[in-house]
């Protein structure tokens, strides 16, 4: 074998072992931020106030002029306490941010129509509805 085949054999070898490494240590911190999160029902709920943040940024950018900024943020911290309590219904949470998204944004492109103040109202509303009380 010549000097050249040598050198790029024992740099392969390296760089295998470099890839090796970084995927392990990559592995372990994505098991310890899944296990920080709590596991998969922590996931669910992780991604739920995810959701609600992406549908509260976009509700703040395109407001209308009869629903008070502090309102919408009240609101929504609400229903983000409720998720971290667990005490809300995911599923029916998920719908609205589902059907609040169909009907008036389309991530990267420009907004379908601006939320009218009734719709607003009827859309927190429906929000307070996703939370379960112990009454």
């Amino acid at each position: 074998m010549s000097l050249i085949a040598q050198k790029i054999s024992g740099c392969y070898r390296r760089v295998l072992i470099f890839l090796f490494i970084s995927i392990i240590v990559c592995a372990g911190l994505g098991l310890l931020a899944y296990n920080l999160i709590g596991g998969a029902e922590g996931l669910r709920y992780w991604s739920a106030i995810q959701a609600l943040n992406g549908t509260e940024k976009h509700l703040l950018a395109h407001r209308p002029d009869g629903v008070p900024q502090d309102s919408v943020k009240e609101q929504f911290e609400t229903v983000r306490q409720a998720i971290r309590t667990q005490e809300i219904d995911l599923d029916s949470l998920y719908q609205l941010i589902k059907s609040y998204q169909d009907k008036f944004y389309i991530p990267g492109l420009a907004v379908k129509k601006k939320p009218s103040t009734p719709e607003v109202e009827e859309f927190f509303l429906q929000l307070n509805r996703t939370i379960i009380s112990d009454e």
